[in-house]
């Protein structure tokens, strides 16, 4: 498998792909994924959900979503897939909104179609990140970085003119939240103050948090959690006690007992493996 032989080594990554022969097995990543149809037709399955991609369209992969693609033995496709992490993105200005199509968007189908401008221009940008590190053109991680940000404004920008107009009364409280938490999941949080803060009931703000992210308050906590941890365990020296601090854990043994449910594996197997998909 072509996903399988790819390594992040960085918080981001551009990776020019093709294939032809095969069905992709089930796989599931702990970064966030953008793919970017350039070139024949490739099918992606979320679920039991089946997308039939044409060159252009562009697919969202959000984090610990189990997907497979298929592609046509006689049409071979090109992608360039875009890998990254949540920690380059945190560091922008308003960087959690730019996540939230990502970790908010439970429900919204993953695609971008390739008619719309928001695709042309993300399938633009990806093409000049690839080439620019292919090219060797100088000062080219800096080239990517401010390519992943484009495309992420404009993923942003569609999913906003397609959110619901007619969305119930504390919604957007709740999509908040996210990105509240988004910006500060290192912290101590509990899920009581976190609907106080919303301004909303806990009943209601627990049901709709679930709805709206697929998780409850403290399973998303974890989560973004345990995705800062396999960061620092693929691209930094830190020992594992200091990488279970640094991402908000506690205790050791939360840390390990969190990680393993959620990699299937210890924090030193995954760093020794450092495979990008499980």
């Amino acid at each position: 498998m072509y996903v399988e032989q790819l390594r992040l080594t960085r918080s981001f990554a551009f990776s020019r792909v093709w294939g032809s022969d095969e069905e992709h097995d089930l796989h599931v990543h702990d970064c966030l994924e953008i793919g970017v149809l350039l070139d024949h037709e490739l099918e992606y399955r979320f679920g039991d959900r089946i997308y039939h991609g044409q060159p252009g369209d562009v697919f969202l992969c959000r984090p610990f979503e189990p997907h497979w693609s298929y592609a046509n033995t006689d049409q071979p496709f090109e992608a360039i897939l875009v890998l990254f992490t949540p920690s380059p993105v945190l560091k922008l200005p308003d960087g959690s909104r730019l996540l939230m199509p990502f970790y908010a968007g439970r429900g919204m189908s993953p695609l971008i179609p390739g008619d719309t401008t928001y695709a042309k221009a993300i399938a633009k940008a990806a093409r000049s990140a690839a080439e620019a590190q292919e090219q060797g053109q100088t000062a080219w991680v800096t080239r990517q970085y401010m390519h992943l940000i484009d495309i992420l404004l404009q993923v942003d920008g569609f999913f906003s003119d397609q959110m619901d107009q007619a969305a119930p009364r504390g919604t957007n409280a709740i999509s908040e939240s996210v990105g509240y938490i988004l910006s500060h999941y290192l912290e101590a949080l509990d899920g009581d103050e976190l609907a106080r803060r919303a301004g909303v009931g806990r009943s209601f703000y627990y049901r709709e948090f679930r709805s709206l992210t697929g998780l409850s308050p403290h399973d998303f906590v974890n989560q973004l959690r345990i995705q800062s941890a396999m960061d620092l365990l693929r691209t930094s020296e830190y020992s594992i006690i200091e990488i279970a601090e640094r991402s908000g854990f506690q205790s050791l043994s939360s840390f390990n007992k969190q990680f393993r449910a959620y990699a299937g594996c210890s924090p030193r197997d995954y760093r020794n493996r450092s495979y990008l998909v499980t």
